[in-house]
């Protein structure tokens, strides 16, 4: 875990990421996937006189489908978008401890101005037996909104 990517009073479990005494785990169970929970950034190791702590945010979504087309290639279905400010470096598994080996995983869903189409490949790896109904939670280094993570409805206009 990088701290500076994560807001101030972040502490990691085996199953859950607690941002300022709030469980990412019990914020998915109360308000449903996908949430957002802003707080205040992390100090830097060596910040100067004007330093300001601005707000970031902690995002969760759960895994809708999993497809395995080869070995070694894990394809994951998200229930919200991608928001281009997030830290896919320190994406995690929350809500139940994994001791399977970790696996390149790709994410297949909409993702704000994604350069490789419709996957996207995070950059750190998951445990290679995550399912369905897992949870996996991301920094933003922004203050993002909870539309900013949900998928635009779109209307079909009848004629």
């Amino acid at each position: 875990m990088d701290p500076t990517m994560w807001p101030a009073h972040t502490e990691l479990t085996t199953d859950d990421v607690v941002v300022a005494a709030v469980s990412m785990v019990r914020l998915a169970g109360l308000t449903g996937t996908p949430c957002v929970h802003t707080a205040e950034q992390a100090p830097p190791r060596y910040r100067p006189r004007t330093w300001s702590p601005r707000e970031v945010s902690v995002a969760v979504a759960s895994v809708v489908r999993v497809r395995r087309p080869r070995t070694g290639v894990v394809l994951l279905e998200l229930d919200a978008v991608l928001p281009r400010d997030a830290v896919l470096d320190q994406v995690r598994l929350i809500g139940r401890a994994s001791t399977a080996a970790p696996t390149w995983t790709y994410v297949v869903s909409p993702c704000a101005e994604a350069d490789d189409g419709p996957f996207h490949r995070l950059p750190a790896p998951l445990p290679a037996d995550v399912h369905e109904g897992d949870l996996i939670c991301f920094p933003c280094v922004t203050a993002i909104r909870h539309r900013d993570v949900v998928e635009p409805v779109r209307a079909e206009v009848l004629r």
